[in-house]
């Protein structure tokens, strides 16, 4: 019952693809989910100034369910962005403190075989991130 909206920004002078969860507008700054998730996956065939060409887009999105359906089946969660330049997609979620990310991480890494997958968190309860990439 998620809500998405888009938008184009830039980022070194390149395209910048915003996918937001409208949604995720109330529970911003919840302090039940303070956590910032992020996975980074760098493109195998990067296009700078550009953004993925249509086979490997097709591969992030096929990542990217991976990593929603990982993280969902391990705590609760709200994806909150999906980040697209010609370099990397950034998939962000805010989950609460006390997750075993490092097993996330690895189970995300040994089930996707044509990326890296990499991985961080941070304490960010006012959700700096969200606000940051999405529209008011």
């Amino acid at each position: 019952g998620h809500s998405w909206g888009v938008a184009q920004a830039g980022y070194d002078d390149s395209p910048l693809i915003v996918r937001y969860n409208e949604s995720a507008r109330d529970w911003a700054g919840h302090s039940e989910m303070p956590i910032k998730l992020g996975f980074a996956i760098p493109l195998n065939s990067p296009n700078e100034g550009g953004l993925p060409d249509p086979d490997e887009n097709e591969q992030l999105n096929v990542i990217e369910d991976i990593v929603v359906r990982e993280i969902e089946s391990r705590t609760r969660a709200l994806h909150a962005l999906a980040l697209t330049t010609g370099t990397m997609k950034e998939l962000v979620f805010y989950i609460p403190r006390g997750v075993d990310i490092k097993s996330i991480h690895e189970s995300i890494q040994s089930a996707v075989t044509t990326h890296e997958v990499q991985c961080m968190a941070v304490n960010e309860p006012n959700w700096d991130s969200f606000t940051q990439f999405t529209p008011t």
